[in-house]
Order: C-alpha cells, then structure tokens, then sequence
C-alpha cells in the first residue's frame, strides 16, 4: 500500500491540525476536480488561476477561495498544510518558487489524488487515447449499480454531478459491504503513473505521445510497466493494440480483452439498437458469452473501451445484464463526440482528439453517421507534438471530404521555427485530402459558414482553444436556422418561375467575392411573387435584404440574416427601346443598358459601361462615373415598399443626394425610364472608348466593390489615400489597389473581416495625419461571425 508523507496523512485524515490546501491553477479541468474531492474530503481549499473561469466559480460557490492571478504573498499569506500544483504550472510561477524558499510541503497533482484513492478500491483508466471516456462511463456505470462510487475523471461530465467526488466524505470510508470503490483518470503525460497503486486499472494503449517529456518511446514502455507492477489485483489491457499486447501479455495480473480472436474477453459487432449514434456488440469470456450490450457512442474505439468497462464491471463480480442496463444511458463526456448541433441539415460535433491516432479514430466514427460531406477543422495542440508527429498528421485525415488547419495552439510551449499549422495543411494537402489553412478561429466559422451545405456533419478537433468556435458556430447555425424555421412555407406560396433557396452563399454574387450565406434566397419570378414575399416577411417581422448585382458592396462574413431577395430574373430584366428613350427593369445590367443605347443611337449614357451594378443597385446609389450620375438621365421610376404595394413617380419628384436616393431606404426599385439624344453611332463609339480607356487605365481588374470611399470635400479619396503611402497595404487576402487608392481588391481569399479591418487602418491614417474623416460609400450588410 501507498505510504503517505506524513503531511498529506495530517492533511486528509487527521481531524485536527492545519488542513489547509493551496492549489495552484485552481481553474484548470484536472484541479478543479481534485479541488472538489479535497472539499468532500472537509479540506478548506485556497488557490489561485489565471482567469475566472467556470470551474473556478464552481469551486467558490462550494467555499474555496480562488485568488484571480498568482502572486508569491497570497499563498504564503493562506498558511497552507500543502501546495499542488499540475505539470501545467511552470518552475518559474511565482507562487510555487514562493513557497519552495518557505519551506512549504509541494506535491504534484497525481500525488495528492493517489492519496485520496488510499484507503480504497482503487480503479485506475490509464492509456494515451479514450481513457477519460472510459473512466467516466465506468464512474456512470457504478452509480447506475448503486455502488456510489469516488472519482476523478479529466473532463465534465454531464451526466454525473462532478468530474470529482468522494461519495463517502473522508477517503477510505466503508459504504457498509466493503470498501468504497474510487475510479481515476490516470495522466501518464508527467510520468507519475506510478503513484497510484491500483487495485484494478485498465491500460487501453500506448502511443508516441508526451515525447516532449518522455524523449522516447522505450521510456513510454517502462512507464507503463511500472503502472502494471503497481497494480494489485488486475490489470486489462487491450489486445488490439500489438505494442501494448507486446508488453502485457505474459504479465502475471494481466486479463487481455478487445476485437483479438485470443482476447480473454473477446468483442464482436452487433446491430445498434437504436440508429447510427448508438453501437451495439456483444461479449465472450473465453467460450462463454457474457451478453448483447449497447452504448450511445459510435466508432469502433468507443466500442473497445465500452468492453473494458464490462470486462472490468465483471471481475468486481457484477451480472451481465446489470451492466448492461448500467452501461446503456451513458450520453458521453464534453469535448468527446460532443453533438453540438444537429437538425434535418447539419449536424456539428466537437472532440477533444489531437493525436493522429486519436483524429483517425473520431473521422471514422464520424463517417459511420451516414453524412454527405465530412467537413474538419482541427487544431494543432503544441509545437513538440505536431514536430514529433508531423508525417503521421499529415496522413491522418483520410475520409475528410475537407479540412481547415488553424495556427497551432502552443501550451506555453515556445515557437518552433519551421513547425507551423500552414506547412501541416499544406502536407495534408499533399498527402490527398484538400485542406486549407486559416489563422484565427473568426476566421474559420467564416470559412465554414461559407463551404456548409445541406447534409454536412462538420467535426471541430483539437485541445486548445478550438471549441471556442464550435460553440460558437453552432451557435450562429442554430439563430440561422430558427429565422430559417420561419420561411419553410414561403417556397409554396411562389410560382414555379421564382427560385428559393436556403443558406446561399453569397459571396459569388458580389464583384468582391466576400461575404457569408443568406439564411433564404429568393429570385422572385414576377412582381406578384415579389409582392407575397414582401408581405410574407413583413407579417412575420423577417429581416429582408435586396441584393442587386453585388457591386459596391460588402457583405459581413458571417451573412444575412432573413431573406435576401434578388431581381434577376427575366421579369426584371427587360430592356425595351421607344425613341430616344429606355424601359429597364430593376435587374437590368448597366452594361447592357449603355449598349443597347449605342446600338439604337442614344448618347448620354456612355458613363454606364463600366460600373458592374444593375438599374436597382443604381438608382439606390445614385450612382456615378466620368462626371455623371444616373438620376441626371432619369425620366421617372417605378418601385414598390416593403407592405408590396407599387408606386410611380417623375425623377422631379424624387430627392437624390450625392452616391444616395434616401426614397430606396424603405423601398424597392422596379424600374427606371432613362432619356438620352439621338446622336451618331460613330459619335457614341468614341466615348464609350474613351471612358472604357480611362477607366482600365486607372482602376484594377481584380475583384473589388468599386470605390470604398466617399470623395471628402478637401481632396478626391483616391488621392488621400496615395498620398498616405497606403497603395499595396495588406490585410490577409485584401490589398489597397496599385492602380487606384479608393479601390480594395480582394488579392487572394479575402474574408470581409480583411476588409474591414483594412478599411479601419484606412480611416485612422487619414483622420491622424490629414483630420479628415472618410466616410465609406460602399454598402456594408450582414452580421459578423461569433468571435
């Protein structure tokens, strides 16, 4: 048995005394739960973390008193019997230097929890993969068999009170049979699987993990020796795994058990019970099947660790059929096949998978869900793993129909020059499975908002920081989808000659090719359909955008809201000639106006053939070039408000403003009359010639929205922003044009977000070193994406 320094003994068990425990990084997921089992254990508990995070605030609420940041006088000031503190917490933390010169007990975190386990049955899960679901299912198991067991486990767990418990209250006491069964997730990471001492332990596998500490794999082997010599009773060991199988087999207290045909308890499949998110198998004790079990996880690693589980219920004497009633309900642990999201179109998991070993086995199981496409977006965990296992991460993405490689998480770790999340996408790439880069995690949810398509399972991977964004990107799916909800029936109430779409990308349709999805599209097929989806939305208060031909506009990454409704179909896109005058519909393209003008010998309207916008977008921007704005060729309009009732009114009637028609704010253009004069054909040529010369002379070929800026009175915008020495600044895939300063280009895959941040620096340079304030003429819609 275990023999405890005499201050840990004093600590837990003596009823007088200093019982005082300082933590240090109290917040952290592993000291948070020996933080709780310290409580049930009557410990008053000091300590500190670096941010108030939830565990933190569970801790408080319990009576512990968790100091925000480390300082070296706190914890000398709380007097403590004993400091812990986790492989986490540097040498150089101040606290822990502190009380060191003092002369205060430390011990590590897997110290303290071994000593907690004394006095019990102690169950150890230990492994490189799946060992915090596994001991979480076998803690839910020995509830549901009344066994009221203590545990540790390395994760929250929904369905159990907390990740850490002493059932009991002081450790090692009786429930009235025997002694008091304690289960814990036992971290191999630091090379302390030696302190616990087990009764029983289950060792699921050994990897090339923790080689920043470990250096080399015989190292790995040995530790894992060590913990099976130190095991009591029985160890259960994996035979799917030939290294494991390799060091085990022929040990002395060693019971195999897996998919192996020679497994003392020997796994098969067996038809689900209950649809793809459950696994059904059954089990073989040498000649003897034990029984049909169930459990509410997919792929094959939870199936093996399921079997560990019933393997070890079965040594302590339990029947088959209670375990499986008490294995059947287990939903899961947070962060492992986490369902997120999920309805009749997506389905988003989150999993704390960083391993290749780990990362192969959660696509599988993913795959196994019947989706469309498999989308992934993972993050590297720490320069010395991806360096260590770089050719096996390259590799280990296989079955992903697309994945996105975020920068790499760095655990306190330095940079490793050369070792970074674009070289691993681009090895991934390389090895056959298409994968992108992206920085930061905004810019993955915009990335995926942007290739989801219906029937997509999108998996998050990672053990940093990533499930930040699939929260939330299931967050910002599920507010789409409930405004989606909403316009289910809006497609049956339109002709067959309007399209309707849900979550259409939109980026595509605007010059500057940036932007996230509508929630619903609709290309209303005539204006009475046009008039049932005003009135539709208008009833139910659904947000409602007009999007023209997508030019001097800027859609936020993370979309619209609603319904974005377009006029492009042919209804709208008429064009008819009656003298010198033109009838165009609102989805008529400028280009084509000016013409058709040429061709029927009407001048005037030659400054048109360069702006990429439609008669809509036109008369709502008063748009402009060469001198000219359209209004000045107007003869009157046509257009509807948002209740579907249609107007009429003489461009007289009308009050326009420079790049502005404040008439289109609260209504809808349905068409313009445009005058010209007669003139000579020859005579229009020469113009459009000369205006499309100076236009591609001044103005770049690369996408873009057009002018950015409203000309300020002092000086034109493009100017200003030359005259800053802006011309060629970049923001990601966004670059302020070499030919024309008012121009953003879209350089190579621009989010909205590079733009608007480039628009920002824009703004601050002009206001800082000339005092004026730019105004944007481009038309900003749409949300951001969650941060």
């Amino acid at each position: 048995m275990l023999a405890l320094p005499k201050f840990i003994e004093s600590l837990l068990f003596s009823p007088r005394g200093d019982r005082t425990a300082y933590l240090i990084g109290a917040g952290g997921i592993g000291m948070s739960g020996l933080g709780h089992l310290l409580l049930d254990a009557g410990v008053h508990v000091v300590g500190s973390d670096e941010v108030c995070n939830n565990e933190v605030m569970k801790l408080q609420q319990r009576g512990a008193k968790i100091f925000i940041g480390h300082d070296s006088q706190q914890v000398l000031a709380a007097r403590p019997a004993v400091v812990v503190y986790s492989s986490a917490v540097p040498f150089t933390n101040p606290e822990l230097q502190a009380v060191r010169a003092a002369g205060i007990p430390v011990v590590r975190r897997a110290v303290m929890l071994a000593a907690l386990m004394h006095r019990s049955v102690g169950v150890c899960v230990a492994g490189m993969h799946g060992k915090t679901t596994t001991s979480a299912l076998l803690a839910y198991a020995l509830e549901q068999l009344n066994a009221n067991p203590n545990y540790a486990i390395g994760a929250l767990v929904p369905q159990l009170r907390r990740h850490g418990r002493l059932a009991d209250g002081a450790p090692g006491k009786s429930n009235g049979r025997q002694k008091s069964l304690f289960v814990a997730e036992a971290d191999e990471s630091d090379g302390t699987l030696d302190e616990f001492q087990p009764s029983y332990s289950i060792v699921l596998n050994i990897d090339e993990e923790h080689m920043e500490f470990y250096r080399s794999f015989g190292r790995i082997r040995d530790e894992f020796l060590r913990f099976a010599d130190s095991t009591s009773r029985t160890v259960l060991y994996c035979a799917d795994d030939p290294r494991l199988k390799g060091l085990l087999s022929n040990h002395s207290r060693a019971v195999s058990y897996g998919f192996d045909s020679r497994a003392m308890y020997r796994v098969e499949h067996s038809e689900p019970l209950n649809g793809p998110w459950t696994s059904g198998f059954r089990i073989w004790r040498g000649k003897q099947k034990l029984g049909e079990f169930c459990i509410r996880l997919c792929g094959d690693q939870n199936v093996s660790n399921a079997a560990a589980v019933v393997a070890l219920l079965t040594e302590l004497g339990y029947e088959p059929g209670a375990i499986a009633d008490a294995i059947a309900g287990f939903k899961g642990v947070e962060r492992r096949q986490q369902m997120l999201y999920e309805d009749e179109q997506f389905t988003v998991l989150d999993d704390y998978g960083h391993h290749p070993t780990e990362i192969k086995a959660t696509i599988a199981a993913a795959k196994r869900l019947g989706c469309k496409r498999l989308l992934v977006a993972f993050q590297p965990h720490r320069y010395t793993r991806t360096q260590m296992l770089f050719d096996q991460f390259a590799t280990a993405f296989e079955g992903a129909d697309r994945v996105w490689i975020t920068d790499i998480y760095a655990a306190s770790e330095p940079v490793i020059s050369g070792v970074s999340g674009a070289r691993l996408a681009r090895a991934v790439s390389t090895a056959g499975c298409k994968a992108e880069f992206v920085a930061t995690p905004t810019n993955l949810c915009v990335q995926l908002h942007c290739a989801v398509k219906s029937g997509d399972l999108v998996l998050f991977l990672g053990a940093g920081d990533i499930t930040k964004a699939a929260h939330a990107f299931a967050e910002q799916l599920k507010d789409r989808q409930v405004l989606s909800t909403m316009c289910e029936n809006l497609p049956g109430l339109l002709s067959s000659e309007s399209r309707v779409c849900r979550n259409e990308p939109l980026a595509k349709k605007t010059t500057l090719r940036v932007g996230g999805p509508a929630d619903w599209y609709v290309e209303p097929g005539s204006e009475t359909d046009l008039a049932i989806v005003l009135k539709f939305c208008a009833e139910r208060r659904i947000p409602i955008t007009i999007l023209g031909r997508g030019s001097n506009l800027l859609i936020r990454d993370g979309g619209i809201r609603g319904v974005v409704v377009c006029l492009n179909s042919p209804a709208f896109c008429r064009l008819e000639i009656v003298g010198d005058m033109l009838h165009c519909g609102a989805g008529v393209k400028l280009k084509n106006v000016s013409v058709e003008a040429r061709r029927n010998g009407i001048t005037g309207l030659e400054f048109l053939e360069g702006i990429p916008g439609s008669i809509g977008g036109a008369l709502r921007m008063n748009a402009g070039a060469m001198g000219s704005w359209i209004f000045e060729a107007v003869e009157s309009i046509r257009f509807i408000d948002y209740a579907g009732t249609i107007q009429e009114r003489k461009s007289s009637e009308v009050y326009v403003e420079y790049r502005g028609c404040p008439l289109f704010k609260d209504h809808i253009a349905l068409g313009a009359i445009l005058k010209g004069q007669l003139a000579p054909e020859e005579t229009i040529i020469k113009r459009m010639e000369s205006f499309s010369e100076k236009r591609w002379d001044t103005q770049p070929a690369a996408p873009s929205a057009g002018c950015i800026f409203k000309n300020p009175a002092q000086v034109p915008a493009g100017r200003l922003i030359d005259e800053l020495g802006l011309k060629g600044t970049r923001v990601g895939g966004a670059m302020v044009s070499d030919l024309h300063g008012n121009f953003i280009v879209n350089n190579r895959n621009a989010t909205a977000r590079d733009v608007l941040n480039l628009i920002e620096i824009i703004k601050d340079r002009a206001k800082s070193m000339r005092g004026i304030e730019l105004e944007t003429e481009v038309q900003i819609l749409g949300d951001d994406p969650p941060n």
